[in-house]
């Protein structure tokens, strides 16, 4: 009788415990990045044409992926320069490429210059063999609108990192080759 009373007080305190607990711990109200619509990715547009040079060979579904996070990182690209808002794309970067930007992260700023990307001939130079590198060369065609509404074209030339992690393509370095003034 005496362990029965014992067995029923420590089963008690055992769920009086687990029921304190869940009610002390904080709901995380942030949906996971696969829940989420991307609304600056979705409303970016732009045309990507895409040449191999490389040994290995993506395939046609890795090369459609591949152009799709492309643009999507495109757009939050330019969100970035519009408006210093690093939060906004930190799924298409990686760990490194975070880091290295929030450390001149001084705020959300009012969006004064935005910038758009109006097409890209892409050259991809070397596709890893397991498909989750690649570097590539771009020559974008940027606009930039200032806020008296003038507008400047650039043609840019730059190198690409890009690395597969967890669902889609993130990118890992890149370099202004040459910039010229489009007229």
């Amino acid at each position: 009788m005496i362990l029965r009373i014992l067995f029923v007080g420590l089963a008690g305190l055992v769920v009086s415990f687990f029921v304190l607990q869940g009610k002390t711990m904080q709901r995380n109200s942030e949906k996971p990045i696969f829940l989420r619509t991307d609304s600056i990715a979705e409303a970016h547009r732009t045309d990507i044409k895409v040449s191999v040079n490389s040994p290995y060979k993506p395939s046609d579904e890795e090369l459609a992926a591949l152009t799709a996070d492309y643009s999507n990182i495109w757009a939050h690209l330019n969100h970035l320069y519009s408006t210093n808002d690093v939060e906004a794309g930190k799924e298409y970067y990686t760990e490194a490429w975070f880091r290295q930007i929030c450390t001149h992260y001084t705020g959300v700023q009012p969006q004064r210059i935005s910038r758009t990307d109006t097409k890209h001939d892409w050259q991809i130079r070397n596709w890893s063999s397991d498909g989750l590198v690649c570097t590539a060369i771009d020559n974008a065609l940027l606009t930039y609108q200032y806020p008296d509404q003038t507008k400047r074209s650039t043609q840019v030339r730059l190198a690409v990192v890009l690395l597969f992690q967890g669902d889609h393509w993130r990118i890992d370095a890149m370099r202004f080759l040459n910039e010229s003034l489009v007229q």
